[in-house]
């Protein structure tokens, strides 16, 4: 890791290479492949960030549904409402949906190749997602005791995922994005990437690629692989709709961000700890 890897830590913040770093932007996405919401702080767990991808599409079949096959589900805007919920607002109208749901029925659903168990709820949001699919779809929410590792070619045993792709949290970085957008004819914003944490400062561009370890505020982040990037980088974030073609993916293979899986930008992230983290929050190389 060079010069960056021997930086001093200093309590909740950080030196990298003389200069400071700091988490910039936090991101949570409770419902796979809807709208983000931004965080000033979140608890980071095991599985992640809390509340993130615990919400899971599925169709008749109990098999995952995201906005590779449906780009319109990415109008659906998502917020906190009251103390523990959220609402979602698409073309279609709007409806409510508990933060967490709690039940002894469970069924098996499909997101890649895992099968988990998993609450099938018949409630108003599934009936707003039909809506705008022009099909059936319902949710399906990841209880605590439901338990889908993460790819064990780069994880411990103990480490765990809700329904995100397969790691529990994904980092990016504003140097990097601004070094993609520097070769791009239309830049493009962070959410095209869709981050859980994002980091910010007088760092080099891609620098995140090779930290194996980081500490972000209080939690100790193992950076385990880059995040190979799939057709939702073509799509426009708060429309789905695909304006530039294959023009992202192609720029960041001409800046050889690329391997066998594809285009790559940002990396996967497993947390070592179960602590709370903040926007501006200082990041230290281990």
């Amino acid at each position: 890791m060079g010069e960056r890897a021997g930086a001093a830590f200093h309590a909740r913040g950080t030196i990298i290479g003389g200069s400071k770093v700091k988490i910039s932007a936090l991101y949570i996405y409770p419902v796979k492949s809807l709208g983000p919401i931004a965080m000033s702080s979140v608890a980071v767990e095991q599985r992640g960030l809390k509340g993130d991808r615990r919400w899971l599409i599925v169709d008749d079949a109990n098999r995952f549904v995201t906005r590779r096959e449906i780009p319109a589900l990415a109008a659906v805007r998502m917020h906190h409402e009251g103390e523990g919920g959220y609402r979602l607002t698409g073309a279609a109208g709007t409806a409510l949906l508990e933060s967490e749901m709690a039940s002894d029925a469970v069924a098996p659903v499909q997101i890649w190749r895992d099968i988990v168990d998993a609450v099938i709820a018949e409630n108003e949001a599934s009936r707003l997602l039909s809506d705008i699919a022009g099909r059936t779809l319902r949710l399906a929410y990841m209880p605590d005791d439901t338990r889908r590792r993460v790819d064990p070619d780069f994880a411990q045993p103990q480490d765990i995922v809700s329904f995100a792709d397969g790691y529990p949290i994904l980092v990016t970085s504003e140097a990097s994005l601004a070094a993609l957008n520097a070769v791009l004819e239309n830049p493009v914003e962070m959410m095209r990437f869709r981050p859980n944490i994002v980091l910010a400062g007088d760092m080099d561009a891609w620098s995140e690629n090779d930290w194996p370890l980081v500490r972000a505020g209080d939690v100790r982040l193992r950076l385990v692989k880059p995040c190979s990037r799939c057709i939702v980088i073509t799509q426009q974030p708060e429309t789905g709709a695909s304006e530039e073609g294959n023009a992202v993916p192609m720029a960041l293979r001409k800046l050889g961000k690329f391997n066998k899986e594809g285009a790559l930008f940002g990396m996967n992230a497993i947390a070592q700890d179960s602590v709370r983290i903040a926007v501006g929050d200082m990041v230290a190389v281990m």
